[in-house]
Protein backbone atom coordinates (compact mmCIF):
# COMPACT_ATOMS: atom_id res chain seq x y z
CA UNK A 1 0.00 0.00 0.00
CA UNK A 2 1.13 3.82 -1.09
CA UNK A 3 3.61 5.32 2.11
CA UNK A 4 0.38 8.17 1.50
CA UNK A 5 -2.44 5.76 3.12
CA UNK A 6 -0.19 5.17 6.07
CA UNK A 7 -0.26 8.98 6.62
CA UNK A 8 -4.49 9.41 6.07
CA UNK A 9 -4.80 6.57 8.36
CA UNK A 10 -2.87 8.88 11.24
CA UNK A 11 -4.92 11.56 10.28
CA UNK A 12 -8.45 9.34 11.08
CA UNK A 13 -6.76 7.99 13.82
CA UNK A 14 -6.74 11.59 15.77
CA UNK A 15 -10.39 12.59 14.70
CA UNK A 16 -11.19 8.87 16.03
CA UNK A 17 -9.69 10.13 19.00
CA UNK A 18 -10.88 13.58 18.81
CA UNK A 19 -14.83 12.16 17.99
CA UNK A 20 -15.16 10.05 21.66
CA UNK A 21 -12.41 11.40 24.05
CA UNK A 22 -14.52 14.56 24.82
CA UNK A 23 -16.69 11.84 26.69
CA UNK A 24 -13.77 10.89 29.55
CA UNK A 25 -13.38 14.47 29.92
CA UNK A 26 -17.11 16.05 30.79
CA UNK A 27 -16.90 15.79 34.66
CA UNK A 28 -13.69 18.03 34.26
CA UNK A 29 -14.70 19.97 31.45
CA UNK A 30 -17.94 20.74 33.85
CA UNK A 31 -15.85 21.39 37.16
CA UNK A 32 -13.83 23.70 35.19
CA UNK A 33 -16.36 26.03 33.77
CA UNK A 34 -18.60 25.90 36.51
CA UNK A 35 -21.52 23.76 35.01
CA UNK A 36 -23.00 20.62 35.51
CA UNK A 37 -22.26 16.96 33.87
CA UNK A 38 -25.42 16.91 31.83
CA UNK A 39 -24.89 20.89 30.75
CA UNK A 40 -21.08 19.60 29.08
CA UNK A 41 -22.59 17.05 27.52
CA UNK A 42 -23.71 18.83 25.36
CA UNK A 43 -20.73 19.62 24.05
CA UNK A 44 -21.12 15.87 22.69
CA UNK A 45 -24.65 16.90 21.26
CA UNK A 46 -23.33 20.48 19.51
CA UNK A 47 -20.83 18.14 17.88
CA UNK A 48 -22.79 15.52 16.59
CA UNK A 49 -25.38 17.69 15.08
CA UNK A 50 -22.86 20.38 13.05
CA UNK A 51 -21.34 17.22 12.02
CA UNK A 52 -24.32 15.57 10.61
CA UNK A 53 -25.64 19.62 8.96
CA UNK A 54 -22.19 20.51 7.92
CA UNK A 55 -21.05 17.72 6.16
CA UNK A 56 -22.87 17.63 3.08
CA UNK A 57 -22.60 21.53 3.06
CA UNK A 58 -19.31 21.98 3.19
CA UNK A 59 -18.32 18.32 0.97
CA UNK A 60 -20.67 20.31 -2.01
CA UNK A 61 -18.83 23.67 -1.49
CA UNK A 62 -15.64 22.38 -1.18
CA UNK A 63 -15.72 18.92 -3.39
CA UNK A 64 -13.95 20.09 -6.13
CA UNK A 65 -10.63 21.39 -4.70
CA UNK A 66 -7.61 19.34 -4.30
CA UNK A 67 -7.18 16.71 -1.71
CA UNK A 68 -3.76 18.59 -0.34
CA UNK A 69 -6.02 21.60 0.47
CA UNK A 70 -9.24 20.57 1.50
CA UNK A 71 -7.36 17.61 4.15
CA UNK A 72 -5.13 19.48 5.51
CA UNK A 73 -7.65 22.82 5.88
CA UNK A 74 -9.88 19.80 7.71
CA UNK A 75 -7.01 19.04 10.57
CA UNK A 76 -6.37 22.52 10.23
CA UNK A 77 -9.49 23.33 11.34
CA UNK A 78 -9.66 20.17 13.89
CA UNK A 79 -5.99 20.98 15.54
CA UNK A 80 -7.71 25.18 16.09
CA UNK A 81 -11.03 23.79 17.59
CA UNK A 82 -9.03 21.92 20.26
CA UNK A 83 -7.37 24.70 21.02
CA UNK A 84 -9.98 26.86 21.10
CA UNK A 85 -12.02 24.97 23.75
CA UNK A 86 -8.51 24.18 25.61
CA UNK A 87 -8.87 27.50 26.44
CA UNK A 88 -11.89 28.09 26.49
CA UNK A 89 -13.59 30.20 30.14
CA UNK A 90 -17.28 28.97 29.04
CA UNK A 91 -19.76 26.37 28.19
CA UNK A 92 -20.33 28.46 25.00
CA UNK A 93 -17.15 29.19 24.11
CA UNK A 94 -16.47 25.73 24.12
CA UNK A 95 -19.20 24.45 21.96
CA UNK A 96 -17.68 26.85 19.65
CA UNK A 97 -14.39 24.96 19.52
CA UNK A 98 -16.60 21.63 18.95
CA UNK A 99 -18.71 22.99 16.52
CA UNK A 100 -14.91 23.36 14.80
CA UNK A 101 -13.73 20.67 15.12
CA UNK A 102 -16.81 18.93 13.50
CA UNK A 103 -16.29 21.24 10.67
CA UNK A 104 -12.90 19.65 9.86
CA UNK A 105 -13.84 15.75 10.78
CA UNK A 106 -16.67 16.30 8.38
CA UNK A 107 -14.50 17.02 5.89
CA UNK A 108 -11.51 14.66 6.26
CA UNK A 109 -13.45 11.45 6.45
CA UNK A 110 -15.23 11.51 3.18
CA UNK A 111 -12.41 13.41 1.43
CA UNK A 112 -10.23 10.21 2.70
CA UNK A 113 -12.39 7.71 1.42
CA UNK A 114 -12.35 8.91 -1.96
CA UNK A 115 -8.60 9.77 -1.98
CA UNK A 116 -7.83 6.53 -0.32
CA UNK A 117 -10.04 4.91 -3.44
CA UNK A 118 -8.37 7.07 -5.71
CA UNK A 119 -4.44 5.75 -4.95
CA UNK A 120 -4.52 2.53 -5.94
CA UNK A 121 -5.89 0.04 -8.74
CA UNK A 122 -9.55 -0.78 -8.61
CA UNK A 123 -9.11 -4.75 -7.20
CA UNK A 124 -7.12 -2.82 -4.21
CA UNK A 125 -9.70 -0.52 -3.15
CA UNK A 126 -11.04 -2.36 -0.87
CA UNK A 127 -7.75 -2.75 1.54
CA UNK A 128 -6.98 0.89 0.56
CA UNK A 129 -10.39 1.86 2.49
CA UNK A 130 -10.09 -0.69 5.16
CA UNK A 131 -6.67 0.45 5.63
CA UNK A 132 -7.98 4.03 6.30
CA UNK A 133 -10.67 3.02 8.58
CA UNK A 134 -8.48 1.11 10.62
CA UNK A 135 -7.43 4.92 11.84
CA UNK A 136 -10.99 5.17 13.49
CA UNK A 137 -11.32 2.06 15.03
CA UNK A 138 -7.49 1.85 16.86
CA UNK A 139 -8.46 5.65 17.77
CA UNK A 140 -11.61 4.52 20.06
CA UNK A 141 -9.99 1.68 21.09
CA UNK A 142 -6.14 2.97 22.31
CA UNK A 143 -6.85 6.59 21.91
CA UNK A 144 -9.64 7.24 23.70
CA UNK A 145 -8.55 4.98 26.83
CA UNK A 146 -5.32 7.01 26.43
CA UNK A 147 -6.73 10.17 26.04
CA UNK A 148 -9.00 9.58 28.95
CA UNK A 149 -6.10 8.50 31.11
CA UNK A 150 -3.83 11.58 30.18
CA UNK A 151 -7.22 13.90 31.02
CA UNK A 152 -7.18 12.38 34.68
CA UNK A 153 -3.24 12.54 35.03
CA UNK A 154 -2.78 16.06 33.63
CA UNK A 155 -5.96 17.78 33.18
CA UNK A 156 -8.23 17.98 30.15
CA UNK A 157 -7.08 21.38 28.98
CA UNK A 158 -3.46 19.99 28.17
CA UNK A 159 -5.03 17.13 26.84
CA UNK A 160 -6.91 18.70 24.06
CA UNK A 161 -3.27 21.03 23.64
CA UNK A 162 -1.47 17.77 22.91
CA UNK A 163 -4.48 16.04 20.40
CA UNK A 164 -4.26 19.61 18.61
CA UNK A 165 -0.80 19.72 18.15
CA UNK A 166 -0.36 15.68 16.82
CA UNK A 167 -3.69 16.47 14.46
CA UNK A 168 -1.84 19.49 13.10
CA UNK A 169 1.40 17.51 12.89
CA UNK A 170 -0.44 15.07 10.37
CA UNK A 171 -2.12 18.29 8.53
CA UNK A 172 1.67 19.39 7.99
CA UNK A 173 2.72 15.91 6.66
CA UNK A 174 -0.13 16.01 4.41
CA UNK A 175 1.16 19.25 2.25
CA UNK A 176 4.10 17.18 1.35
CA UNK A 177 2.72 13.91 1.41
CA UNK A 178 -0.03 15.24 -0.69
CA UNK A 179 1.87 17.10 -3.26
CA UNK A 180 1.07 16.74 -6.85
CA UNK A 181 -2.33 15.24 -6.45
CA UNK A 182 -5.43 16.54 -8.18
CA UNK A 183 -8.73 16.75 -7.65
CA UNK A 184 -9.84 12.74 -7.50
CA UNK A 185 -12.78 13.07 -9.46
CA UNK A 186 -13.86 15.45 -12.45
CA UNK A 187 -14.77 18.54 -11.45
CA UNK A 188 -19.03 18.85 -11.55
CA UNK A 189 -21.53 20.77 -10.63
CA UNK A 190 -23.86 21.19 -7.93
CA UNK A 191 -26.84 19.57 -9.84
CA UNK A 192 -24.93 16.85 -11.52
CA UNK A 193 -23.80 15.85 -8.01
CA UNK A 194 -27.32 16.16 -6.96
CA UNK A 195 -28.27 14.13 -10.00
CA UNK A 196 -25.49 11.73 -9.00
CA UNK A 197 -26.90 11.06 -5.66
CA UNK A 198 -30.32 9.87 -6.84
CA UNK A 199 -28.77 7.06 -8.75
CA UNK A 200 -29.81 3.57 -8.06
CA UNK A 201 -29.51 1.75 -4.48
CA UNK A 202 -27.93 5.39 -2.79
CA UNK A 203 -31.07 5.69 -0.63
CA UNK A 204 -30.71 2.03 -0.05
CA UNK A 205 -27.42 1.90 1.51
CA UNK A 206 -27.87 5.46 3.56
CA UNK A 207 -31.29 3.42 5.06
CA UNK A 208 -29.16 0.40 5.99
CA UNK A 209 -26.84 2.83 7.84
CA UNK A 210 -29.04 4.58 9.53
CA UNK A 211 -30.78 1.74 11.32
CA UNK A 212 -27.60 -0.27 11.63
CA UNK A 213 -26.25 2.75 13.76
CA UNK A 214 -29.76 3.08 15.71
CA UNK A 215 -29.34 -0.26 16.96
CA UNK A 216 -25.76 -0.37 18.08
CA UNK A 217 -26.15 3.34 20.13
CA UNK A 218 -28.95 2.07 21.28
CA UNK A 219 -27.36 -0.52 23.10
CA UNK A 220 -23.69 1.29 23.03
CA UNK A 221 -25.19 3.95 24.76
CA UNK A 222 -25.98 2.02 28.05
CA UNK A 223 -23.37 -0.29 28.08
CA UNK A 224 -23.66 -0.06 32.03
CA UNK A 225 -27.14 -0.81 32.08
CA UNK A 226 -27.02 -3.58 29.36
CA UNK A 227 -24.46 -5.43 30.92
CA UNK A 228 -25.18 -5.06 34.73
CA UNK A 229 -25.46 -8.78 35.20
CA UNK A 230 -22.05 -8.99 34.02
CA UNK A 231 -19.67 -6.62 35.69
CA UNK A 232 -21.68 -6.24 38.57
CA UNK A 233 -21.52 -2.67 38.26
CA UNK A 234 -17.43 -3.10 38.62
CA UNK A 235 -16.37 -0.15 35.57
CA UNK A 236 -13.22 -1.95 35.03
CA UNK A 237 -15.12 -4.98 33.78
CA UNK A 238 -17.44 -2.38 31.73
CA UNK A 239 -13.75 -1.93 30.22
CA UNK A 240 -12.67 -4.72 29.69
CA UNK A 241 -16.23 -5.44 27.68
CA UNK A 242 -15.77 -2.18 25.82
CA UNK A 243 -12.17 -2.95 25.25
CA UNK A 244 -13.26 -6.42 23.83
CA UNK A 245 -15.59 -4.53 21.52
CA UNK A 246 -12.60 -2.80 20.25
CA UNK A 247 -10.79 -5.46 19.57
CA UNK A 248 -13.13 -7.04 17.53
CA UNK A 249 -13.71 -4.02 15.48
CA UNK A 250 -9.92 -4.19 14.27
CA UNK A 251 -10.64 -7.80 13.50
CA UNK A 252 -14.41 -7.02 11.67
CA UNK A 253 -12.23 -4.28 9.46
CA UNK A 254 -9.63 -5.99 8.77
CA UNK A 255 -11.61 -9.17 7.89
CA UNK A 256 -13.62 -6.57 5.69
CA UNK A 257 -10.39 -5.54 3.66
CA UNK A 258 -9.52 -8.55 2.86
CA UNK A 259 -12.64 -9.75 1.20
CA UNK A 260 -14.13 -6.25 -0.15
CA UNK A 261 -12.34 -6.58 -3.92
CA UNK A 262 -13.16 -9.85 -4.00
CA UNK A 263 -16.50 -11.34 -5.32
CA UNK A 264 -17.55 -12.45 -1.69
CA UNK A 265 -17.54 -8.79 -0.54
CA UNK A 266 -20.81 -8.01 -1.97
CA UNK A 267 -22.41 -9.61 1.11
CA UNK A 268 -20.31 -8.33 3.47
CA UNK A 269 -22.70 -6.09 5.02
CA UNK A 270 -25.47 -8.40 4.85
CA UNK A 271 -23.08 -10.60 6.74
CA UNK A 272 -22.61 -7.64 9.19
CA UNK A 273 -26.89 -6.89 9.64
CA UNK A 274 -27.45 -10.66 10.26
CA UNK A 275 -24.79 -11.15 12.64
CA UNK A 276 -25.22 -8.24 14.64
CA UNK A 277 -28.75 -9.09 15.06
CA UNK A 278 -28.62 -13.08 15.96
CA UNK A 279 -26.08 -11.35 18.66
CA UNK A 280 -28.15 -8.80 19.81
CA UNK A 281 -31.47 -11.32 20.05
CA UNK A 282 -28.92 -13.54 22.29
CA UNK A 283 -27.67 -10.96 24.27
CA UNK A 284 -30.02 -10.47 26.87
CA UNK A 285 -29.33 -14.17 28.21
CA UNK A 286 -25.32 -14.20 27.21
CA UNK A 287 -25.15 -10.75 29.66
CA UNK A 288 -25.92 -12.95 32.54
CA UNK A 289 -22.05 -14.35 33.11
CA UNK A 290 -18.89 -11.98 32.06
CA UNK A 291 -17.32 -14.93 30.00
CA UNK A 292 -20.27 -15.15 27.57
CA UNK A 293 -20.98 -11.50 27.73
CA UNK A 294 -17.07 -11.08 26.60
CA UNK A 295 -17.48 -13.38 23.48
CA UNK A 296 -21.34 -11.55 22.94
CA UNK A 297 -18.71 -7.89 22.50
CA UNK A 298 -16.11 -9.37 20.41
CA UNK A 299 -18.72 -10.76 18.21
CA UNK A 300 -20.58 -7.54 18.03
CA UNK A 301 -16.97 -5.36 17.63
CA UNK A 302 -16.44 -7.87 14.55
CA UNK A 303 -20.21 -7.86 12.84
CA UNK A 304 -20.30 -3.90 14.18
CA UNK A 305 -17.33 -2.68 12.66
CA UNK A 306 -17.60 -4.97 9.14
CA UNK A 307 -20.41 -2.46 7.13
CA UNK A 308 -18.55 0.65 7.95
CA UNK A 309 -16.08 0.69 4.91
CA UNK A 310 -18.00 -1.70 2.33
CA UNK A 311 -20.87 0.88 2.46
CA UNK A 312 -18.08 3.83 1.63
CA UNK A 313 -16.84 1.62 -1.02
CA UNK A 314 -20.31 0.95 -2.32
CA UNK A 315 -21.49 4.94 -2.40
CA UNK A 316 -18.34 5.80 -4.20
CA UNK A 317 -18.99 3.54 -6.64
CA UNK A 318 -22.99 4.11 -7.17
CA UNK A 319 -22.21 7.76 -6.90
CA UNK A 320 -19.29 8.57 -9.23
CA UNK A 321 -18.46 12.26 -9.23
CA UNK A 322 -20.24 12.69 -6.25
CA UNK A 323 -18.89 10.37 -4.47
CA UNK A 324 -17.37 12.26 -1.83
CA UNK A 325 -20.74 13.69 -0.87
CA UNK A 326 -22.15 10.46 -0.50
CA UNK A 327 -20.14 9.29 1.90
CA UNK A 328 -20.74 12.90 3.83
CA UNK A 329 -23.76 12.32 3.55
CA UNK A 330 -23.56 8.63 5.12
CA UNK A 331 -21.24 10.40 7.91
CA UNK A 332 -23.79 12.42 8.64
CA UNK A 333 -26.23 9.96 8.75
CA UNK A 334 -24.19 8.30 11.23
CA UNK A 335 -24.35 10.72 13.49
CA UNK A 336 -28.00 11.35 13.07
CA UNK A 337 -28.76 7.37 14.15
CA UNK A 338 -26.33 7.88 16.77
CA UNK A 339 -28.60 10.21 18.33
CA UNK A 340 -31.37 8.58 17.79
CA UNK A 341 -30.38 5.16 18.91
CA UNK A 342 -29.13 7.23 21.81
CA UNK A 343 -32.76 8.26 22.71
CA UNK A 344 -34.31 5.36 21.97
CA UNK A 345 -32.30 3.18 24.12
CA UNK A 346 -33.18 5.87 26.81
CA UNK A 347 -36.97 5.51 26.14
CA UNK A 348 -36.51 1.77 26.36
CA UNK A 349 -34.67 1.98 29.63
CA UNK A 350 -36.67 4.72 30.97
CA UNK A 351 -39.84 1.81 30.83
CA UNK A 352 -37.66 -0.76 32.07
CA UNK A 353 -36.24 -1.80 35.35
CA UNK A 354 -32.72 -0.71 35.60
CA UNK A 355 -32.27 -4.34 36.20
CA UNK A 356 -33.85 -5.15 32.97
CA UNK A 357 -31.42 -3.08 30.97
CA UNK A 358 -30.26 -6.13 28.73
CA UNK A 359 -33.70 -6.30 27.19
CA UNK A 360 -32.71 -3.39 25.09
CA UNK A 361 -31.37 -5.95 23.00
CA UNK A 362 -34.29 -7.45 21.51
CA UNK A 363 -35.54 -3.89 19.83
CA UNK A 364 -32.08 -3.43 18.33
CA UNK A 365 -32.12 -7.04 17.23
CA UNK A 366 -35.57 -5.81 15.30
CA UNK A 367 -33.77 -2.81 14.13
CA UNK A 368 -30.68 -5.03 12.65
CA UNK A 369 -33.40 -6.90 10.96
CA UNK A 370 -35.20 -4.03 9.68
CA UNK A 371 -31.87 -3.19 7.59
CA UNK A 372 -31.96 -6.05 5.53
CA UNK A 373 -35.53 -4.48 3.52
CA UNK A 374 -33.12 -1.24 1.99
CA UNK A 375 -29.96 -4.13 1.40
CA UNK A 376 -32.56 -6.03 -0.60
CA UNK A 377 -33.49 -3.24 -2.37
CA UNK A 378 -29.89 -1.89 -2.91
CA UNK A 379 -29.38 -5.57 -4.42
CA UNK A 380 -32.67 -5.54 -7.16
CA UNK A 381 -31.30 -1.65 -7.88
CA UNK A 382 -28.34 -3.06 -8.84
CA UNK A 383 -29.67 -5.94 -10.97
CA UNK A 384 -32.16 -3.55 -12.61
CA UNK A 385 -29.45 -1.08 -13.52
CA UNK A 386 -27.27 -3.96 -14.51
CA UNK A 387 -30.16 -5.21 -16.71
CA UNK A 388 -30.31 -1.67 -18.40
CA UNK A 389 -26.78 -1.53 -19.31
CA UNK A 390 -27.55 -4.74 -21.23
CA UNK A 391 -30.15 -3.63 -22.87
Amino acid sequence: MPVRLYLLAAGTFFLGTDVFVIAGMLPGIGHSLGTTLAAAGQLMTAFSLAYAVLGPLLSGALGNRAPRTTLTAALCAAALGNLVCAGADSLLVAMAGRVLVAAGACQFTPQVAALAAALVPEDRQGRALALVNSGLVMGSVLGVPAGTWAASAFGWRPTLVALALGTAAVGLGLVRGLRGIGTVRPAVGARERLAALRGPGIRAVLAVTVCAVIAEYSVLTYAGAVFADATGGDGTRLAVLLLAFGLGGMAGNAFAGAYMDRPAGRRLVLISVVGMAVNFLAMPWAVTSFPTALASMVLWGVTGWMYAAPQQHRLLRLAGPAGPLAVSMNSSVIYVGAALGGATGGLLLSLLSPLDGRWIALPAAAVCALALLPEAAFHRALVGARARVQV
